[in-house]
């Protein structure tokens, strides 16, 4: 009977070790985690319309999109990167936390691909969260020039 609780303990104590290194992987930006974070499933553009449609919030969505207006940071509290983006037919705001994550050197007509959380507004919504996870929210990116701003 002690064998059998010594492995269970064992392969407790395996599974846990597993876990946290999986989580510092991730946060650490080891190439295969970053592998597996850029392919990502990108949500259509039929997907995004159906959010907007619905005015449906709190969703990670990852999309291509190009720059097409670099706005002004917002400084206020956490100062966040804004650029006007548009996929497929869609416009959206880009709030991109600078406090967390390095400025993307993005120009209008740039490409990006962007995994964030996106937010309904009248205007077509907001896509926030493109940084690293703080707390146990999903970790947000965008890549630029095959370089991944997190």
């Amino acid at each position: 009977m002690k064998k059998k609780s010594h492995k269970i303990v064992s392969l407790i104590a395996l599974l846990i070790s597993a876990y946290f290194a999986n989580n510092y992987v991730q946060e650490n930006n080891n190439p295969v985690s970053y592998r597996e974070e850029t392919q990502a499933k990108l949500t259509s553009n039929k997907q995004l319309e159906s959010l907007i449609k619905k005015r449906q919030s709190n969703t990670i969505i990852t999309l291509e999109a190009i720059v097409i207006n670099i706005l002004s940071d917002d400084n206020k509290g956490d100062r966040h990167q804004k650029l006007i983006i548009k996929s497929g037919k869609n416009t959206l705001l880009l709030a991109h936390n600078i406090d967390i994550a390095p400025r993307v050197p993005v120009k209008k007509g740039d490409s990006i691909k962007v995994r964030g959380e996106y937010e309904w507004n009248a205007k077509g919504g907001v896509i926030h969260w493109t940084h690293r996870s703080t707390n146990s929210h999903a970790n947000g990116w965008i890549i630029h020039n095959k370089k991944k701003y997190q």
